[in-house]
């Protein structure tokens, strides 16, 4: 994956978090991983944004 793609990724999913686009709206661009294997730019998107929500809820736990 180029450096131009993983920041697209990124840019990408602020916008989905913050529902200014739809994921629907993000394009299927095939990207390679660094693993070697492919994948898509929405599909990438989609686990960023997990991830993130993953992130931001764990915190939340252990807060208590």
């Amino acid at each position: 994956m180029t450096i131009i793609q993983k920041r697209l990724i990124n840019a990408y999913t602020v916008l989905v978090m913050a529902n200014r686009l739809e994921l629907i709206d993000v394009p299927e661009t095939e990207v390679v991983l660094e693993d070697g294997s492919s994948s898509t730019l929405r599909t990438e998107v989609e686990i960023k944004k997990a991830e993130r929500e993953i992130e931001v809820l764990s915190s939340g736990v252990n807060t208590k």
